[in-house]
């Protein structure tokens, strides 16, 4: 138990640093312009129409690109989404409004519209995927695209900052960076081809189009429902090297709105985030063990079962604050962090039980046959 907390501090330590440095701000350059790259933009868009004139009005307020185009894909929406999107593109240049087909047999939806854009897309130096609930400040494209210049590698997965408003949104989205954050050495998982080292977040990823097209594009992840982590996998393969960057300040995403939306969200993926069952169960034993036990082992045993439990549970408040501080999630969270535990284990089992049933959706799909 304080041993997995010692540890868990240790690396959490370690890539706080990392983090740090790899953060995307103002005082990164936004010279995209001067090393005469060619951007393309990829916004997939089903049943948007309620939260994607933000993230669209931010992609048109972007600054500092010389020659950027936006490529967006109405992906057989049945709300209001094409009207939107219209209104807000009207008369704009370098912007592409594209009718999705319907999905082919063998891919799931969103690999299947970033397929589509690809498809229709120019030549171009660089390819950004933005989700249709990411936020963008006017300079985070350019910042995203320098930094990725800068340091020569071949993707970059920049982590907005997670909105949480409702309680579920609260206790949950702090553990997105939290999870990686206390598992993996970011900076050997950026030359690493090991797929278990392999860190993605598909909401804001910046890739070098010659990487993207060793790949053919997005054929080879047709099918799986983490595209991104796919992505990044299927990258480092073919030899690209890759990481994450902090973006908390120049972009933010609001994932989902309520429990609900949130359960659906984890539910139709979580099963794949650790691969097997067995590797599912292991690491919620770990976690149990690590982020649950203390508390109650603390409050309840006396003597040196409960100096250590207090240890362990002392030092899972630490990394869960540090990283909240640096991604500016709530502080507050971290006081709950046993409960927030046992709420994810709980979408996890949850998720497996999804998959075993053949139950998986998202956004009016089956899932049946993803990976």
């Amino acid at each position: 138990m304080i041993v997995l907390a010692l540890v868990a501090l240790a690396v959490n330590v370690l890539n706080l640093v990392i983090f740090l440095v790899n953060t995307l701000s103002a005082r990164r350059p936004t010279a995209a312009q001067a090393t005469g790259s060619s951007v393309n933009v990829f916004l997939p868009c089903r049943n948007e129409a309620l939260r994607v004139t933000p993230t669209l009005e931010s992609l048109l307020a972007q600054e500092g690109l010389a020659d950027c185009h936006l490529y967006i894909l109405n992906d057989r929406s049945i709300d209001s989404t094409q009207s939107v999107i219209s209104a807000l593109i009207a008369d704009k240049e370098k912007v592409s409004l594209i009718s999705g087909r319907e999905i082919e047999p063998g891919w799931i939806g969103k690999s299947f519209a970033l397929h589509q854009l690809y498809e229709s897309a120019r030549v171009s130096d660089y390819t950004v995927l933005i989700d249709a609930d990411v936020t963008l400040s006017p300079i985070a494209l350019s910042s995203a695209i320098a930094t990725l210049h800068e340091s020569k590698l071949d993707f970059l997965s920049v982590y907005p900052r997670q909105v949480a408003r409702s309680w579920s949104e609260y206790l949950i989205q702090p553990l997105l960076q939290w999870t990686w954050m206390t598992s993996l050495f970011l900076r050997r998982c950026e030359r690493s081809a090991r797929r278990s080292t392999t860190v993605a977040n598909g909401q804001f990823m910046v890739i070098r189009n010659s990487a993207l097209c060793r790949i053919q594009g997005f054929s080879h992840v047709r099918n799986f429902v983490l595209d991104d982590i796919a992505l990044a996998r299927q990258l480092k393969a073919s030899g690209a090297f890759g990481g994450v960057v902090n973006g908390s300040d120049l972009a933010q995403c609001r994932m989902y709105e309520d429990f609900d939306q949130l359960s659906q969200g984890y539910r139709k993926s979580l099963w794949s985030a650790f691969g097997s069952p067995f590797a599912a169960f292991a690491i919620a034993a770990i976690f149990t063990v690590a982020y649950i036990l203390p508390l109650p082992l603390a409050l309840l045993q006396h003597g040196w079962i409960a100096s250590i439990s207090s240890l362990a549970f002392a030092l899972s408040l630490m990394v869960r604050y540090g990283v909240a501080v640096l991604t500016r999630a709530p502080r507050s969270s971290s006081i709950f962090h046993p409960i927030a535990i046992l709420f994810l284990l709980y979408l996890l089992a949850a998720s497996w039980s999804d998959r075993l049933r053949g139950r998986l959706s998202w956004s009016g799909r089956t899932l049946s046959g993803s990976q």
